[in-house]
């Protein structure tokens, strides 16, 4: 072969080499320039750190307006990066949210005039405003899902008769399901009917299983609120005193005798009859897409007696296993035929109504006790009180946002945490390896 054809396939080679150089370039050029355009991320971490949890998500598509979040900071202040790593999630998910980081010298009358704090969130949107000092993402949510939901809306609890009190801490009560509501947006009152009416901006009026009967007219104002198209949620007790029954009639509901007992329960090593595992939910709109078990202590089946122009939903129901049990929970507690009432039975029901071209809507439940603080953590009881309240008050676009969000990544430290941890890898471990050499080169020395 001579040199000039070793010459001419070294040029061959040279131009495949030249061209799939150029080739590649050329794609690297348009990649980057698509990539550029359609930004694409993926979040390998096993926390997903990185990605924004479904109820964040549910979150930005109710939203309908563009939201500035603002943040009042030095430069280099430490905190600055924990902001824009939390904003920046949202931001990949949606481009309406947009973050800014503002020093407070350069507008020191704006802080003081509206009583702006070091490195407090400032969540702006169609021309309200929440606030946050937290940099989680349940603190960032919670104040975007306020702004979503507009108009006020005032929960309204009535009091004076042993009903589970929206304030007080006792395990028993409903503070903390009523703090999920306020964290959400909801305005919560109680009022005793004794003494005060039905305020007039009332969006949900809340009977919490009261245990001393109502004054007639206290039960009078009532019938009166859902007369002229008010909205109720009613926790109802099997055994209602003369008063609530009555009014309960008038509503469209008769509680059913004794106390549900399911012994599929005992099967998920649950040896209280008292309990129930629900799992049978309604197709409704307050619980679509809503797969979770509910745990429910001492509840009564509920008839449904609507007057007319009402329509009924049954929203939950036992299982065809269970019965309504009118004797003792002690013992061998089994069906009887003629004494008890057999499965599945209605547990909480939806009534609703057309009055002056708006649906009136009452929930009635036979059981308070899944959103007692004691109970609410339990599977599916917190977002299922949450959804209802939503849906009675037709915010429709965050019925299907979940009351959880993800929990926060971050590690906190104690400041004796970070000095162990700074004296082990700064000064321990590298003192061990030092003797270790040491070590090694005295016993080369004495071999």
């Amino acid at each position: 072969m001579t040199d000039g054809h070793f010459e001419t396939r070294r040029r061959g080679a040279r131009i495949r080499h030249g061209l799939r150089l150029v080739v590649v370039l050329a794609g690297a050029v348009a990649l980057g320039s698509l990539l550029g355009r359609y930004p694409l991320s993926l979040d390998v971490t096993r926390a997903q750190a990185h990605t924004l949890s479904a109820a964040s998500t549910a979150v930005l598509e109710a939203l309908d307006v563009p939201v500035a979040i603002t943040a009042y900071l030095p430069p280099q202040h430490p905190w600055r990066a924990q902001i824009e790593h939390l904003v920046a999630r949202y931001e990949r998910q949606d481009a309406r949210v947009t973050l800014s980081i503002i020093d407070p010298a350069s507008d020191p009358e704006k802080v003081r005039a509206e009583q702006i704090r070091e490195g407090e969130l400032l969540i702006t949107g169609g021309g309200r405003t929440e606030r946050t000092g937290e940099y989680t993402e349940q603190a960032l949510t919670e104040a975007l899902a306020r702004l979503a939901r507009g108009a006020e809306q005032w929960i309204v609890f009535v009091t004076g008769h042993g009903e589970r009190s929206p304030v007080r801490g006792a395990n028993h009560d409903v503070s903390e399901w009523v703090g999920v509501l306020e964290k959400r947006g909801f305005n919560v009152q109680e009022i005793n009917l004794a003494e005060y009416q039905i305020p007039g901006n009332t969006s949900v009026l809340v009977i919490a299983s009261p245990q001393l009967d109502y004054a007639a007219s206290e039960t009078a104002a009532i019938a009166a609120y859902v007369e002229a198209g008010g909205d109720l949620l009613w926790f109802a007790e099997p055994d209602l005193p003369p008063q609530l029954a009555t009014l309960a009639g008038e509503i469209g509901f008769e509680p059913i005798p004794g106390t549900i007992v399911d012994p599929t329960t005992l099967a998920h090593g649950i040896d209280n009859p008292a309990f129930i595992l629900v799992t049978r939910y309604a197709k409704h709109p307050a619980l679509a897409g809503f797969d979770y078990t509910s745990v429910m202590l001492l509840a009564s089946g509920l008839h449904e007696r609507p007057a007319p122009g009402w329509q009924v939903t049954r929203l939950i129901h036992s299982s065809e296993h269970a019965w309504s049990e009118t004797g003792v929970l002690a013992g061998n507690v089994g069906y009887e035929e003629g004494r008890d009432y057999p499965g599945p039975l209605p547990l909480a029901l939806a009534l609703t109504r057309e009055v002056a071209d708006r649906e009136q809507r009452l929930v009635v439940f036979g059981d308070v006790n899944f959103l007692a603080n004691t109970y609410l953590q339990n599977s599916g009881n917190q977002d299922l009180g949450v959804r209802i309240v939503e849906w009675i008050t037709r915010e429709t676009a965050l019925v299907n946002v979940p009351s959880r969000t993800a929990e926060d990544n971050a590690l906190g430290l104690e400041p004796w945490h970070e000095a162990v941890i700074g004296l082990t890898f700064l000064i321990g471990l590298p003192t061990a390896f030092a003797l270790n050499g040491v070590f090694i080169w005295w016993r080369r020395r004495r071999a």
